[in-house]
């Protein structure tokens, strides 16, 4: 584990994926390369065809409220998810969907949203406390769907561009390139989730 060093390059030589190099020129040799870069993957230089993932910009608020709830609470514009039982209660409310490239940064508008669809779907929360605001990156692609199998070159494997499902595509992700790596297939048809079915990146 190499925290905060930065991938930037994919490194390909006869037909084969041989490792990656770092920022500052560091090369890692490796049998097997798996591209797991959320919102960055298509940033990675030496892939064969470019990956077609864009991010898209999700901001959330935290709030406290003296008056908990207990089951998530959603509608087509957000959601209110509870962390916990105590009180006050932690809620985490959201979220956008913007098109902002790799602008990582809460903003006025997309909280006023948030916190406007939380106090239509929830009254009472209009004197909860703000707590927390983040905002993070989803990899999107042109159908919405993950870039998921072996990218056309040997010992390169992708798994990237699951918008807003990542969390719960985890398991299944992690079982099916296992299965690609030590089993050469796997127990699933997963021609929709190809990587390279994009024309480019």
């Amino acid at each position: 584990m190499f925290s905060g060093t930065h991938v930037c390059q994919i490194l390909i030589e006869h037909g084969r994926c041989t490792g990656v190099r770092t920022e500052n020129g560091t090369i890692f040799a490796a049998q097997h390369v798996i591209v797991a870069a959320g919102a960055f993957s298509s940033l990675l230089e030496g892939m064969v065809r470019p990956l077609a993932t864009r991010p898209i910009r999700g901001q959330m608020v935290a709030l406290e409220s003296a008056q908990p709830i207990r089951h998530v609470i959603r509608c087509q514009r957000g959601y209110i998810v509870p962390r916990d039982s105590a009180v006050p209660q932690r809620l985490v409310t959201g979220s956008t969907l913007e098109d902002a490239g790799f602008a990582k940064q809460v903003t006025a508008g997309g909280i006023e949203k948030i916190l406007s669809t939380a106090q239509e779907l929830l009254p009472k929360l209009a004197n909860a406390e703000v707590v927390e605001l983040w905002c993070g990156l989803r990899p999107d692609t042109p159908d919405h769907l993950p870039l998921l199998g072996p990218a056309g070159v040997d010992g390169l494997t992708i798994a990237t561009g699951h918008y807003r499902n990542g969390i719960l595509l985890t398991p299944i992700t992690a079982k099916l390139v296992r299965e690609w790596i030590a089993d050469k297939q796997v127990s699933m048809d997963w021609e929709i989730f190809n990587p390279v079915r994009f024309p480019s990146g």
